[in-house]
């Protein structure tokens, strides 16, 4: 079984990307929606025994507002947004515990500001993702 995990803040704008594109894989993959509290959801996806998470976020990585990359665990924090309440590298770390393979992909942001959609650009690189991964 593969999980996605979505994190963010849908009411900062591009930030909502990984909750966004998580939401669009629920008929193809088991899917939390972690929004800024990815460590309540650990025990609950470690007991499901995934073989792979893969953790969707928005990043700023200084790539063009909407790419998209897979991006070591190891270097996460350096490229998210830093609204969660723990860092990625963390959750990562946690649910590598029960899982053999946890991967994370982040959105590059380009406004984060209050509002409740995300730019076109990274709504097009969303789906870019979503169908990426569909066709995994």
């Amino acid at each position: 079984m593969i999980v996605i995990c979505g994190v963010g803040n849908t009411w900062r704008g591009d930030d909502g990307a990984g909750i966004r594109a998580a939401e669009m894989l629920r008929e193809k993959y088991k899917v939390f929606l972690c929004d800024t509290y990815p460590e309540r959801f650990v025990d609950e996806i470690c007991e499901l025994k995934p073989e792979k998470v893969i953790i969707l976020d928005a990043a700023d990585f200084d790539g063009e507002p909407g790419e998209f990359r897979e991006i070591d665990p190891a270097i996460i924090d350096r490229h998210t947004i830093s609204t969660h309440t723990i860092p990625l590298s963390l959750f990562a770390a946690l649910l590598k515990r029960c899982c053999p393979s946890v991967v994370i992909y982040g959105i590059q942001v380009k406004d984060l500001s209050f509002k409740e959609t995300l730019t076109p650009e990274v709504e097009k690189g969303v789906r870019a993702l979503v169908k990426e991964l569909l066709e995994e």
